[in-house]
């Protein structure tokens, strides 16, 4: 990944995988129903790898020598990825707490 879309890594994957996340939870609770895997976990966690992935390129990014408004890009883009982080965790523990049957 380039320097330049490395810093915006956390704004970018962390949403992406929420959005896509989101969907599944909409799908998947109906194949978790006759499937003895919840399917629906497992792409949460899937999901809050990728979005911590990205909330880790950002804060690579940071440097002692970046000029203020990359640093300022930067931390916004790590603190954005640590939402989404945060809200996929509470995604993962609602699919794995909640019986997909009762739908």
């Amino acid at each position: 990944m380039s320097t330049g879309i490395a810093k915006y890594a956390g704004l970018l994957l962390a949403p992406g995988a929420w959005a896509i996340n989101t969907q599944l939870g909409q799908i998947l609770p109906y194949v978790d129903c006759g499937a003895g895997v919840s399917w629906s976990t497992v792409a949460s966690f899937v999901a809050v790898a990728v979005a911590f992935a990205g909330t880790v390129v950002s804060h690579a990014r940071f440097g002692p020598s970046e000029a203020r408004t990359n640093l300022f890009v930067a931390k916004l883009n790590v603190l954005a990825g640590l939402a989404f982080v945060f809200a996929l965790l509470m995604q993962g523990a609602a699919a794995m707490l909640l019986d997909p049957c009762l739908r």
